[in-house]
């Protein structure tokens, strides 16, 4: 990893003779030129200049010179008095060239304050070979693949205020997405730490399988096994959601489309307890519903349903007509019974 810089043994065991044969001396400024006083050598200061940023106090310093006094090319090596940091710079010809803090190890750790990674870039393609050349890698050396153990990046904040007891906060762990060797399909977790009952045997801290990428691009949110490419073991809340659909059931108001009796409609749901074309109350508890083919489902059956109501406003209004008529009718024979009788009523009085 580049600007990552490690001192091995070959390095230090290189220098031994030299630090056995030298004293410490004073020397403030690390960026002195040869022309200036400056020697290769080790040297200590309490008043720091063109050291490490933010140095005070007392600090060591390596510095390995140029052979010519007259440039001010060095390579140079320091750490303050008080802590375990170390740094490291090449002045070419430059004073304030800035230092690098070196990596070191301790106990299988390295620890960093942040850490930046450059390179050319990585095909968006790779992934089909063993060559790895992504800017940053996390191997985990497991002894086989195995679905429940894999190579871990895991995020910490400390409850302390001086760093001290650290809590993992959240994690992304690969696992491999089955048990063969042959086969190198892999499988992605993260979630964050919690206090739940993971595994059925109570509250403990744990992490959270929250959100799942498979083997072959599904995601689950609250399921390892998401059996679609979205898959919610859950509550969902959305301002919108758009579904895509074909075949929309505009073909009900088609000339041809037998839309069926409300007669046969009513025998078909004494029998079957549910509409036409709609799934039963026990396949939804098994299989779920599919909102596009429910969304098409619910339309046909609203198209179906304004077919029939306009044909029983027909026939409403045709019997209104009819009872127009029939009322004007009755209207009709009212009258000529009245006037009978008018006519009878006369006839009696002569009579008499």
């Amino acid at each position: 990893m580049k600007n990552i810089i490690k001192l091995s043994a070959l390095v230090l065991f290189s220098m031994s003779s030299l630090i056995a044969n030298a004293q410490t001396a004073t020397r403030d400024n690390a960026g002195l030129q040869g022309d200036a006083g400056a020697v290769s050598g080790f040297f200590e200061t309490v008043n720091p200049v063109n050291y490490p940023a933010g140095a005070n106090s007392w600090w060591h310093l390596l510095d390995v010179r140029h052979g010519n006094n007259n440039n001010n090319y060095a390579m140079q090596f320091a750490g303050s008095f008080f802590d375990q940091n170390l740094y490291f710079r090449k002045t070419d010809n430059w004073a304030e060239r800035p230092w690098q803090k070196i990596v070191m190890e301790k106990d299988g750790e390295v620890v960093l304050d942040r850490l930046t990674t450059v390179s050319n870039g990585t095909m968006l393609n790779q992934g089909n070979a063993n060559n790895f050349i992504s800017n940053f890698i996390v191997r985990a050396n497991t002894g086989g693949r195995f679905e429940d153990k894999g190579a871990q990046i895991e995020f910490v904040i400390p409850a302390g205020t001086a760093g001290d007891n650290p809590w993992g906060q959240g994690r992304i762990i690969t696992v491999a997405g089955n048990g063969s060797n042959t086969n190198a399909t892999g499988k992605m977790i993260l979630g964050t730490r919690r206090m739940f009952d993971k595994y059925g045997n109570g509250q403990q801290w744990f992490y959270g399988d929250d959100i799942v990428i498979d083997g072959v691009g599904n995601v689950g949110m609250g399921t390892l096994i998401p059996r679609e490419k979205l898959s919610v073991n859950g509550n969902i809340r959305a301002r919108e959601i758009k579904v895509e659909a074909t075949n929309w059931p505009d073909y009900v108001f088609e000339e041809s489309y037998n839309v069926g009796t409300l007669k046969g409609l009513e025998s078909y749901i004494k029998a079957n307890k549910h509409l036409p074309d709609m799934p039963s109350a026990k396949d939804v508890e098994v299989n779920g519903i599919a909102v596009s083919e429910m969304l098409k489902l619910q339309q046909q059956k609203i198209e179906e349903l304004t077919l029939h109501l306009i044909e029983k406003d027909k026939a409403i209004e045709k019997g209104a007509s009819l009872a127009k008529d029939q009322q004007v009718q009755i209207e009709f024979l009212q009258k000529n019974f009245l006037e009978l009788k008018q006519q009878l009523q006369l006839l009696m009085k002569e009579k008499k």
